[in-house]
């Protein structure tokens, strides 16, 4: 092997490593040079992906992770997509590709994609997040037209219903009805019923499923199954939630509007029934997810 080809070998283990680093951060994608973006992709230094944006009437939100080898820059993501006109969600979707890099500066990101063309990202900020903030243009723009359906739930004892919520923002003010009905398990024994301690319960869940999270909470008490009880809920790993009841005498089945509202600084707002009571509950991230246990639930965003 000739110095020259040893040197040029060299440079490119170097060069290629700086170009993954390089990029870290928060890009749009964009169809008019950088102007407006329809999706945002988030490339994290641990090797995470968080992606949101709207493509063909249908909103999605990609999560997983990214590795590059040399010029292959590869992505395994699991797509949760949605009808963007009512936030109905469609199967769960997986989808697994490299692409080539072709150049990574300051403000760009450069690369083929599997069909031979070359695609353009524009750098939105050095920091990667998993917040939805900024919106896609083409939510920014049909704003009026979002009118989310309502969500129903029915899931049987033991069994969970979850459901990724799309369209929150980070900081947010989001309005939702929810509401909670039981599913009493059939031929169940009480031994067998306190043994197995089932729990009509669903929550809206905001933050790191795996890390700290809120949840705004209606559960049934078993020593009290006529009526419902609201909580709100903060989680931390390693230490005791936060649970504070905010009412204990909703009726199962009946709506209840909740009102919420958070700010970068942690400073959290709950408000039900003309009241609004305020804590400090800090979240690094911002996803949103709807849950329910042995229970009929049915769930849904309001706009403004």
């Amino acid at each position: 092997m000739s110095l020259k080809k040893l040197l040029t070998g060299l440079l490119l283990l170097t060069i290629w490593p700086l170009l993954a680093d390089s990029r870290i951060g928060k890009w749009c994608e964009s169809d008019d040079g950088g102007d407006s973006c329809h999706g945002y992709v988030s490339y994290f230094s641990n090797g995470d992906v968080y992606a949101y944006g709207v493509i063909d009437d249908m909103f999605y939100i990609a999560t997983g992770d990214w590795r590059q080898v040399g010029k292959q820059s590869c992505l395994n993501l699991t797509y949760s997509i949605f009808d963007v006109t009512n936030e109905q969600p469609y199967p769960i979707d997986e989808y697994n590709f490299c692409n080539e890099v072709v150049l990574i500066s300051a403000d760009t990101f450069r690369y083929r994609s599997e069909s031979g063309s070359i695609e353009t990202m524009y750098r939105f900020s050095n920091v990667a997040d998993h917040s939805m903030s900024p919106l896609p243009q083409y939510l920014v723009d049909n704003a009026s037209q979002i009118k989310p359906d309502k969500l129903f739930l029915n899931v049987p004892a033991g069994k969970y219903g979850l459901y990724p919520l799309p369209l929150q923002l980070a900081p947010a003010n989001v309005s939702f009805m929810l509401s909670l009905d039981t599913n009493t398990p059939a031929n169940l024994s009480k031994e067998q019923d306190k043994q197995e301690q089932w729990l009509p319960y669903t929550h809206v869940q905001w933050g790191d499923p795996e890390g700290t999270h809120m949840r705004v909470s209606l559960h049934l008490p078993l020593e009290s199954p006529e009526h419902v009880t609201l909580a709100l809920e903060y989680h931390q790993p390693g230490k005791v939630p936060f649970k504070k009841r905010i009412a204990d005498d909703i009726v199962r089945g009946e709506p209840v509007l909740i009102q919420l509202a958070w700010q970068p600084d942690g400073t959290t707002s709950l408000s039900y029934n003309k009241q609004t009571m305020q804590y400090q509950l800090p979240l690094q991230q911002w996803q949103s997810y709807f849950m329910a246990s042995n229970a009929k639930a049915t769930f849904q965003r309001l706009t403004d």
